[in-house]
């Protein structure tokens, strides 16, 4: 019997069966060829070096649905992408565009199934019930748009159809605790933090907005208390071993997605009194006390729900931290430049975007002040 989600199997003579595709014939249909070993491993193998020599830009390929060009797409851009940006195409391609695509033929390619595949990126619910982000959105269309470009290069199929990004996807606000809920989640992690590091790393979390791989990846060296800042320069995630031969999934530290994610993020007087009692060797992570073991995002999740579940909060997640500060600062008045750079946003505008989300009674203050300046400057009060 084949082995979940393979074309590899035993035959009766013993012998291992590999298959795969070596071309099409010009109606469209797959030509399969074989490949046989005396074990699972070795077949397996055997079936990867045939298919790293098979040059699909040049198999006759008339009538080919848009998936059969996704997998070749992705499998050329493998050398040269990051683990992390690697396992993010891939759970698009997945998850989004590989199921609605998968019965089109790139000549039935328009832009109005273009708008209707936005439409649904629009409408598909993600846990809890929410919708994908706005960035979900655009990136999932970035990769398409690579798709259509990698198409008409190599293949010298142009595909007439336009991809427009929205502006904003139907729910942009973001979650947050409550105040409430705040003082709540302080009174459990300020309880035996010593005995549990990770309490200590939520701490922080919250006090600086620090993401939550950055927050697994940080070690003492990265705290200077002598100047006080925190230097980010790390994160840590979980991504997809694309070695068929290895567990389908490996942690990973890399530098931050973008150039303004690494940053130095001042340690307030507040937290340096609360860092300061915890103090390790330079090489030991701030998670585990440790330098020979971490505390991997997933777990630091885990963890942290049931902070929240001790703390009698009905629902959220890790990410939420960040959101709370942010929100916080924007609601104070705080300088929103500063809060950008603090954050490691590209640009002010996601700051802006994300963050400046007034309440009516904000607005009703708003339009009372400006009728007052408008009233003034006219003198016809």
């Amino acid at each position: 019997m084949p082995r979940k989600g393979e074309s590899i199997f035993r035959r009766k003579d013993g012998r291992w069966e590999a298959r795969y595709i070596k071309g099409y014939k010009k109606d469209g249909t797959k030509i399969y060829g074989s490949v046989y070993a005396k074990t699972y491993t070795d077949v397996k193998n055997k079936r990867l070096d045939i298919l790293k020599k098979v040059d699909y830009n040049h198999l006759i390929t008339p009538t080919e649905h848009l998936e059969f060009y996704i997998h070749h797409w992705f499998e050329n851009n493998k050398r040269n992408l990051k683990e992390s940006t690697l396992t993010k195409y891939d759970n698009s391609l997945k998850n989004y565009i590989i199921p609605y695509f998968r019965k089109i033929k790139i000549e039935d390619i328009t832009t109005q199934k273009i708008n209707d595949f936005i439409f649904n990126l629009m409408t598909i619910k993600r846990t809890r019930g929410k919708p994908l982000s706005t960035k979900t959105i655009k990136d999932t269309l970035l990769i398409l748009k690579n798709i259509f470009k990698y198409i008409e290069i190599n293949h010298d199929i142009k595909i007439n159809a336009v991809i427009i990004p929205p502006k904003q996807s139907f729910n942009n606000k973001v979650s947050v605790f409550s105040k409430s809920d705040i003082y709540n989640l302080l009174m459990i992690i300020y309880t035996d933090m010593e005995s549990d590091l990770c309490k200590l790393g939520t701490f922080i979390a919250l006090m600086t907005g620090m993401r939550v791989g950055e927050i697994c990846a940080l070690k003492w060296e990265n705290i200077n208390l002598n100047e006080n800042y925190i230097y980010i320069e790390k994160t840590m995630q979980r991504v997809k071993n694309f070695d068929d031969n290895k567990p389908k999934t490996k942690i990973i530290e890399t530098s931050p997605k973008s150039h303004s994610s690494l940053r130095k993020i001042p340690i307030s007087d507040y937290l340096y009194r609360i860092l300061i009692k915890y103090k390790k060797n330079n090489d030991h992570y701030l998670l585990t006390g440790r330098s020979d073991k971490f505390i991997e995002p997933r777990l630091l999740e885990k963890k942290f729900k049931k902070y929240i579940k001790s703390a009698e909060i009905e629902d959220g997640n890790f990410h939420m931290l960040r959101h709370t500060f942010a929100t916080l600062c924007v609601e104070n008045n705080l300088n929103i430049k500063v809060l950008s750079q603090i954050l490691g946003h590209s640009n002010i505008q996601i700051t802006l975007d994300r963050y400046t989300h007034p309440d009516y009674e904000t607005k009703n203050i708003f339009m009372n002040q400006a009728s007052e300046i408008f009233l003034k400057s006219i003198d016809i009060r």
